[in-house]
């Protein structure tokens, strides 16, 4: 069988049959430990079903990748958006260029969130979102707790397998919750004394959001 690796939690892969979308609990073969290649999230793997009632596995191969991150770990990502906050924390547009490179270098797709637009009260964020339009990235403008423009994200998310990226407490778990309209991700809070956020996400994980939609939850963001 094939399956798509959703999550890895101390080398216990949960998989997703592309047959029946069953999820089945995996470990891996291990000539696949003893050789170059490790399974990671996002991986397409050939797998044997060792226990039906259980919904026990084992990896046995890992197909070929269209893409690879190492930092952090996922293969055949076919789009990154980069969640930026208008304020609390406030833009970080050189780690924003950054993240777009590295996009450029993966050869995925790229799209920019600026998110918390009702906390940026002199609307600077219209400045950044004009500049990044003009060069030809997709900008939509969120407030992921109040759930505003969140249908236009899935949109963007439909057919892609997804991740977002961007600097602790820009609101990515926020926006998550929003787009599965209930809690997936745990959501974390801004300092109040250097009004920067705290990483609250520390695996990743594929979420399936529609057929071959996935979005995935990351710590923080992607890097070289």
């Amino acid at each position: 069988m094939e399956g798509l690796i959703l999550k890895n939690k101390s080398n216990l892969y949960q998989i997703e049959s592309k047959t029946d979308h069953k999820l089945y609990e995996a470990m891996a073969r291990g000539k696949l430990k003893q050789g170059d290649i490790s399974p990671v999230v996002g991986d397409v793997a050939e797998f044997t079903v060792t226990d039906a009632e259980s919904k026990s596995a084992v990896i046995e191969q890992i197909l070929p990748r269209k893409m690879y991150s190492k930092r952090p770990k996922m293969a055949n990502l076919t789009q990154l958006i980069f969640v930026v906050s208008s304020k609390d924390p406030k833009p970080d547009l050189l780690l924003l260029d950054k993240q777009l490179a590295f996009a450029e270098f993966l050869s995925v797709k790229a799209a920019i969130i600026l998110n918390k637009t009702d906390l940026d009260k002199k609307q600077q964020f219209r400045m950044i979102k004009e500049v990044y339009q003009k060069i030809g990235y997709p900008v939509i403008e969120t407030e992921a707790k109040t759930r505003k423009n969140i249908d236009q994200v899935r949109q963007l998310l439909n057919h892609e397998i997804t991740a977002f990226s961007g600097n602790s407490g820009v609101g990515k778990s926020t926006l998550m919750n929003a787009i599965f309209n209930q809690e997936v991700a745990e959501e974390g809070e801004i300092s109040s004394k250097n009004k920067r956020g705290k990483n609250t996400t520390t695996e990743t994980c594929l979420y399936s959001i529609g057929i071959e939609s996935y979005l995935a939850d990351t710590p923080r963001f992607f890097y070289f």
